[in-house]
Formats: structure tokens, C-alpha cells, sequence
């Protein structure tokens, strides 16, 4: 990842995500939401504005988001890092996660076509803003939905690949695995867990090498008795939604490993090693969070399928390169026809 670095929140959850941990790391941070309510903080907002729609559907909400696309690309103009915060499992995330990834990537290669040209050779009479880059990285975070909220899985798996084709790296937390392995856990606990683990994560983005693949993070509660408690936590996370063997590399973030001693600490990456029965990179980044709270959260690149393929079922018969309309993103728009009765 390079500097200048933009957090980019995307619907509820993004919204409230993104300025915390701006302020945490001390970088911009920009707001996409269709809620009017939504305080903005100070921080640039583009607000989705579906006219006379007081609940729109995910498909109308992105009909209206496409008239604010270059407000949009504005937001992002000069940064060399997009870090994108949404909520899969919310309608705001589902309709608008997907079609800015895809402008940002439609906007690089355009940019990259402009700059092979030699359209913009004297750059230096242009404002910081207005220069194109072909360089821009973008760094998706996402939450998928509960196996109960079943309106939702079908088109939460569509946008998850349509993010991963625009998209550089991408980090899932999938809130079905969450729960499963932590039945005694309220929905709002499984939110407070998944938004914290979201903010170590990116908050040591400087300790971090992001792959280009998909990432799974594996949420440790910090209740657990023992650092390794808490790791089986994540690991069971991970193994609901993927395959060990699928597994490439893994990085395991201990929040409070100053307060580790250095045993647990070995301990705690042989297991891991022998789970996934690889010699693949094991990064230890030791992190400080609130005091008496020892967790783990285990962060793996994987190369295979995974639980998230069969919620778009039609992907495992039909691949991309052969749906026609496959660059549009499906959306609902608004039609006034003035039909006459004729009888």
C-alpha cells in the first residue's frame, strides 16, 4: 500500500467504521450513504439521493447512485490507496460496494489508456486532483450476511465476485461463521465483534501486506480465558468457510501481545502451522488494545473455493466470460410512461 491513503466508508456500516479508524491511523477518510440523516462529521459525503423513495430496493438504490458517479470519483482522485468499509449483508453496501469498485477500475484503466497516450504529458500545470494515476489500489473490507437472512445471500454472492474482480485484495468476515461458532453470541455482539476485528485489522495496515486474493479474517473473541482459546476461535472461522488446503499464507494478529509471554506466543503459531499443515508465512503482528483483553484474529489468503461460491450457484455453471451483460450491473431504473387507455 502507498500514501496518501483514503478510507472510504460505504452505507451504514462504512459510515460509522471509516472516521474511527481515520482517526486512529491519522488518513483521509470519505463517506457514500444514502442515509439523509447521516451526520457527516466534517468528512466529504456523497449522498445517494433516490428523489421520492423512502425505502428503495438495492437495485433502485444503484440506479440513483449512478447520477452521483463523479462525485464519487472526485472523492478518490489523488490517492494511491482506496481502503473500501461495507456491509454485504445491508442493502446500502450490496447496491453501492460493487459499482464503486467498478468506477474506480473503469477510471484507472481509462487513465492508464490517457497516460500510454501522452494526453497528459504536462501534468505539472494540473491541480493534484486532476491528474489521472493507473496506479490506484483498492483494498475491499466486507461483512457477509447470516445464513437466516436468506433475501440476502443470493445477491451478497454476486457482488462479493463482482468486488473481487474490481478489487486488488478483499477481506471477508462472514458473520455465518461468526455465529455458528458462537451460538450464545446476540446479533448485536456478532456486529460489535466483526466492526472491532475490522479496526484491528486496518489499524495495523502499516505492519501488513495485503495479496491479491481472498482474504478471510477469523474473528477471536476477547472474553476467552487464553490467547490460544481465542485462537481456536478464529480458526474455526476460517475452516467454516474454507478449506485448510486452500489455504496460502496466514497472518495472526495478537491484540495485546505485549501481555503474551513468549511460549503461548510459539505455542500459538506451531498450532497454527500444523492446521495448515504447510510452511507457509506465519506474520505475527502484536498489537496493543484495551487493557485485560488478550484476542486473536487470524488472517488467510485463500486460492479456492469457498462457502461463498454456492451463494451465487448460476457462477458454478455459467462463468463470467460468458454472460452477455455481465459489465452492467444490474440495477432498477425509473421509468414515466405516459400510457393512455384506448378502448
Amino acid at each position: 500500500m502507498r500514501n496518501p491513503i483514503l478510507l472510504l466508508g460505504v452505507g451504514g456500516l462504512g459510515s460509522r467504521l471509516a472516521p474511527r479508524i481515520a482517526n486512529e491511523l491519522g488518513c483521509a477518510c470519505s463517506i457514500v450513504t444514502d442515509d439523509e440523516k447521516f451526520e457527516t462529521g466534517g468528512y466529504p459525503t456523497v449522498l445517494i439521493n433516490t428523489e421520492s423513495w423512502v425505502n428503495p430496493s438495492g437495485r433502485k438504490l444503484r440506479f440513483y447512485a449512478q447520477a452521483s458517479l463523479d462525485k464519487i470519483r472526485s472523492l478518490v482522485a489523488g490517492f494511491n490507496t482506496v481502503l473500501i468499509i461495507g456491509n454485504l449483508a445491508g442493502k446500502a453496501g450490496i447496491a453501492l460496494c460493487p459499482i464503486i469498485c467498478n468506477n474506480i477500475k473503469n477510471q484507472r484503466i481509462f487513465a492508464s489508456h490517457q497516460v500510454g497516450e501522452g494526453s497528459y504529458s504536462s501534468t505539472d500545470s494540473l491541480p493534484p486532483q486532476s491528474i489521472p494515476t493507473s496506479h490506484t489500489d483498492v483494498i475491499s473490507f466486507v461483512i457477509m450476511p447470516f445464513k437466516f437472512e436468506k433475501n440476502r445471500i443470493f445477491d451478497a454472492g454476486i457482488c462479493l465476485r463482482r468486488i473481487r474482480e474490481s478489487s486488488d485484495a478483499v477481506v471477508v468476515i462472514d458473520n455465518d461463521a461468526l455465529l455458528d461458532n458462537n451460538p450464545d453470541l446476540t446479533i448485536s455482539q456478532c456486529y460489535d465483534l466483526a466492526n472491532q476485528a475490522i479496526f484491528d485489522t486496518i489499524s495495523s495496515l502499516y505492519q501488513t501486506e495485503f495479496h491479491g486474493d481472498l482474504n478471510l479474517l477469523g474473528v477471536g473473541r476477547p472474553d476467552r480465558e487464553s490467547v490460544s482459546a481465542s485462537a481456536m476461535d478464529s480458526l474455526a472461522m476460517l475452516l467454516d468457510s474454507a478449506d485448510a488446503d486452500s489455504v496460502k499464507r496466514t497472518l495472526v494478529y495478537v491484540m495485546g501481545g505485549d501481555r503474551v509471554s513468549v511460549g503461548a506466543m510459539n505455542g500459538l503459531i506451531n498450532t497454527v502451522q500444523t492446521i495448515f499443515k504447510k510452511d507457509n508465512l506465519c506474520d505475527v503482528n502484536l498489537m496493543i488494545s484495551n487493557p485485560g483483553h488478550i484476542n486473536v484474529h487470524l488472517l488467510a489468503s485463500v486460492i479456492s473455493r469457498t462457502k461463498f461460491d454456492s451463494y451465487d450457484p448460476l457462477s458454478e455453471i455459467i462463468p463470467s466470460k460468458n454472460i452477455l451483460d455481465w459489465e452492467e450491473l444490474d440495477c432498477s431504473p425509473e421509468f414515466s410512461l405516459d400510457i393512455r387507455s384506448v378502448e
